[in-house]
């Protein structure tokens, strides 16, 4: 089974419109891909939608708890410095090292512009619903 770690963007797009994330999303959700995710992430996701987008506690929880239970919470043990341009990028490299996942889905420029990262492949959401084809 593919391993995938998501961006937060990819999140806040999936959870908020129904395009390409939200099909990345589904996958995930449905157990057609592994997903993985750090504490860092889930707290930079929560930040995202309680202040960015004023999202409701409550709601905020539940859409937390959508994206911790179909994913696995991984911990990072190395830290990286591959994103010069945005080193809070980084925990997503970090995080899809950690799970041995084959694919961050991003739509960050500043991880895309890497393509690739050891054997992790960058690609943002279409460019993976194409390559599962």
């Amino acid at each position: 089974m593919t391993k995938v770690t998501l961006d937060t963007n990819v999140y806040l797009s999936a959870l908020f419109w129904k395009g390409n994330p939200h099909r990345v999303f589904l996958q995930c959700v449905k157990g057609a891909v592994l997903n993985s995710v750090t504490p860092a992430i889930l707290s930079e996701l929560e930040g995202k939608l309680r202040y960015k987008f004023s999202v409701p506690q409550e709601k905020v929880k539940e859409m937390i708890e959508m994206v911790t239970y179909s994913s696995t919470i991984v911990f990072p043990s190395v830290r990286v410095y591959a994103v010069k341009d945005d080193p809070a990028d980084d925990k997503i490299i970090e995080c899809a090292l950690e799970a041995d996942a084959s694919f961050i889905i991003t739509g960050d420029q500043h991880l895309l512009q890497l393509q690739k990262f050891q054997n992790i492949k960058i690609v943002t959401p279409a460019q993976f619903l194409s390559s599962q084809k």
